[in-house]
């Protein structure tokens, strides 16, 4: 994909992609054991496309301009890595939003993630309300159980420089 970032953890030790498996989404109980299991770690990318953290899908954003206590709109496009169909559906409406060293969320609320096509949607309004790094972390399919290895759900992380 364009513009992706040199990271690697979509790559085998050969050097092809890793390309996970989507299957159907459960939910339910499911779901809600998955919600108390131990905090998982997860990468963080620089620039604006890389492939989520279980290597189901590519992402990439872009976003109207970032102002200090301005309401910011990301456009993230979400594509299947087998086949690259566009990922439609996913509603992800609840990104994590924080300070990149420090223990600082956004004050951003009623956060919405119409979908504008097939796999684009436009994320905000999004407020950075301190200068520095941010982290933002899209979450897709969230309603469905992360347990599963071919669940639909994923995530994936970008720094956010703020001016």
């Amino acid at each position: 994909m364009e513009g992706m970032s040199s990271d690697a953890h979509c790559l085998d030790g050969a050097g092809a992609d890793i390309i996970q498996p989507i299957g159907a989404c459960a939910t339910g109980a499911a779901v809600a054991a998955d919600h108390e299991h131990a905090a998982e770690e997860f990468g963080v990318f620089y620039g604006r496309a890389a492939s989520d953290d279980a290597c189901k899908y590519d992402v990439s954003f872009t976003n109207t301009c970032i102002t200090l206590n301005q309401p910011v709109t990301f456009t993230v496009s979400l594509n299947r890595k087998g086949g690259g169909a566009p990922a439609s559906g996913a509603a992800p409406a609840n990104p994590e939003i924080y300070m990149a060293e420090e223990a600082h969320v956004s004050p951003s609320n009623d956060i919405t993630a119409p979908e504008r096509s097939a796999g684009v949607y436009d994320i905000g309004p999004i407020v950075f309300d301190r200068s520095g790094r941010w982290v933002v972390r899209f979450h897709f399919f969230e309603a469905c159980s992360d347990l599963l290895e071919d669940s639909p759900h994923g995530h994936v992380a970008f720094y956010i420089d703020v001016p």
